[in-house]
């Protein structure tokens, strides 16, 4: 610990960016009405208040532990090292160079990692999840935008659009069925699962394989799966 903690009072919904250089960011969104940074500055001169609920925590290369008000919105910057966020959190952003990331449940995410490893629990909202070399797995959420070089990508449940662009990795896509899928790689399987009953329009297109589509044709939603090489499965129980 670098310090003793530090409390700071927080007007009503704020927003919150915590900068690192080469240490751990831990956030934990829970019930309580300040903020508690218990690790990783020295003196609350490193907290700065705009007046207007936004607060910049400047870290350095100690790790940054704090505990916010459940709701808070997150801006999280890091050049090396993994972020956690748990609790419920509001508007999620993270951008890490070289470091997992990982987050409990968030109103939105916007989550970028050039390698690393990036995790999500439950998003409420709109949820994009960007990594050039790591895997990619979110649980419950909303709209879904997922890309990666290398790394699989799993989508738990959707309940709107979801989009994928991968160069390799297992794609498995699960959704409820009212909103369309597309889903665009270049070599690695592809899965997408669908709730019993649902009618899918199928465009599947592989180069070496035949895709499969277990479920009735129909106009539910849309499905769009294209692969160079690996195989192409649409079926019944998502």
């Amino acid at each position: 610990m670098s310090g003793p903690p530090i409390k700071v009072p927080l007007p009503g919904h704020s927003r919150l960016r915590l900068n690192s250089r080469s240490a751990r960011v831990t956030v934990v969104a829970e019930d309580r009405a300040d903020l508690l940074i218990e690790s990783g500055i020295g003196s609350p001169s490193d907290v700065e208040d705009d007046g207007n609920g936004h607060f910049i925590i400047q870290g350095g290369s100690k790790s940054l532990e704090l505990r916010c008000p459940a709701g808070t919105d997150l801006v999280i910057g890091t050049l090396s090292g993994n972020v956690e966020v748990t609790g419920r959190a509001g508007a999620v952003l993270v951008g890490s160079a070289s470091g997992s990331i990982s987050v409990e449940r968030a109103l939105t995410a916007d989550l970028r990692s050039l390698s690393g490893n990036v995790t999500v629990g439950a998003c409420d909202g709109r949820c994009r999840v960007s990594t050039k070399s790591g895997r990619a797995s979110v649980g419950r959420t909303g709209q879904t935008e997922v890309s990666t070089m290398s790394g699989s990508v799993s989508v738990a449940s959707a309940t709107g659009d979801v989009r994928v662009k991968s160069a390799s990795g297992r794609v498995e896509v699960g959704s409820d069925g009212r909103n369309d899928v597309a889903v665009s790689t270049m070599s690695g399987s592809v899965t997408v699962r669908l709730p019993d009953g649902v009618r899918p329009a199928a465009r599947l297109r592989s180069l070496s394989g035949r895709p499969r589509c277990d479920c009735p044709a129909g106009d539910d939603c849309q499905v769009a799966v294209s692969t160079m090489s690996g195989k192409i499965e649409v079926v019944p129980g998502g």
